[in-house]
């Protein structure tokens, strides 16, 4: 090429050089795929009102619900990129995978109480009734053997000498046993626990009004938000809209999770609802004491190394700027 000829792209490049650098993002995502680990209502709900709501619409996103049953399995296909965010029972199972290495950050919070209710069976009403008794559980390890140790310690039962914890299972088979009295109390979820409660069993104590510990947390890897800034803001916005009205506006709320598909008896929607909705955050902040103690329990335990930090298993930034847009935009109150 002569010299005549390659002038042109000397002063090209000359210009670009000028130019102010701009990093260069991904294009911003569509569709996302978001994980639930339970149809229930406490947990789903305010992503039903954003959708029914077209919050996420006006965002410019459309929502792909995910059932996936168990924590574990929904932190597998979050780590694997399978879907792009995660609602998850507790903070455990986001903390020990990132205590293993795995790209699993805890971004917002859905619920920043325990969501249990305490159901008894038709000889045990109140929680001094408890002692010497058993209390089934999920599983050992699981988040409802956190939750009724916690609980049992608050209210100075030595859950290893005053009561017996036994694994029993799943939600049928803990109602069935509970029924039956082969247990004297269990963890249910709120639905659940007005189920049994419409039976005649006492419920002990609602735990969303005893334990300031955040039971239904948002995840998603630290990846998808530096690769998809705007996408990850759009959807936090939009969630952060469902999840304020779910909370301050019960009738409105019902009605959508019906309209974005949600089923249930609405006798035991309304009356569950009324179980957990102290507990929602109004703007997905997350209860960091809350996640705090769950990290110390587990250090405790020897569950995760002691040098592991919050700071490495919450990253809220884009929530805070999701929050900040809101505020300035009229949307959300100060």
């Amino acid at each position: 090429m002569s010299r005549k000829n390659f002038l042109p792209y000397i002063a090209i490049a000359a210009i670009l050089t000028l130019l102010p650098s701009v990093p260069v993002l991904a294009q911003e995502k569509k569709l996302l795929r978001v994980v639930f680990v339970s149809f229930s209502w406490n947990s789903e709900l305010p992503f039903r009102v954003a959708m029914a709501k077209g919050y996420f619409k006006s965002q410019g996103i459309s929502i792909e619900p995910i059932f996936i049953r168990g924590g574990p399995a929904a932190i597998a296909a979050l780590a694997s990129g399978e879907v792009d965010f995660g609602s998850i029972g507790g903070a455990q199972a986001p903390i020990r995978s990132r205590a293993r290495g795995l790209d699993i950050s805890i971004i917002g919070s859905i619920s920043n109480k325990i969501n249990y209710a305490i159901v008894g069976n038709k000889q045990t009403a109140s929680i001094e009734e408890l002692k010497g008794k058993i209390i089934g559980i999920t599983g050992a390890g699981a988040f409802s053997e956190f939750a009724v140790r916690t609980f049992l310690k608050k209210y100075n039962i030595d859950p290893d000498k005053d009561v017996t914890l036994r694994a029993i299972g799943g939600t049928p088979l803990r109602a069935a046993a509970l029924e039956k009295g082969l247990i004297a109390a269990a963890p249910f979820s709120p639905e659940d626990a007005v189920s049994l409660i419409k039976k005649g069993f006492p419920m002990i104590i609602n735990l969303s009004e005893s334990l300031d510990i955040p039971q239904s947390v948002l995840i998603a890897r630290d990846e998808l938000l530096d690769k998809y800034p705007e996408t990850s803001k759009r959807f936090l916005k939009a969630l952060i809209l469902g999840i304020n009205l779910a909370k301050r506006n019960k009738q409105e709320a019902i009605k959508a999770g019906y309209d974005a598909g949600l089923k249930g008896d609405p006798d035991t929607v309304s009356r569950s609802y009324d179980l957990y909705s102290s507990g929602l955050t109004s703007d997905l902040s997350i209860a960091v004491d809350g996640i705090q103690f769950m990290l110390d329990e587990d250090i405790r335990h020897g569950l995760v190394d002691k040098k592991m930090t919050l700071e490495r298993v919450i990253n809220d930034r884009i929530l805070k700027k999701a929050q900040e847009e809101l505020r300035r935009e009229g949307r959300l109150s100060p």
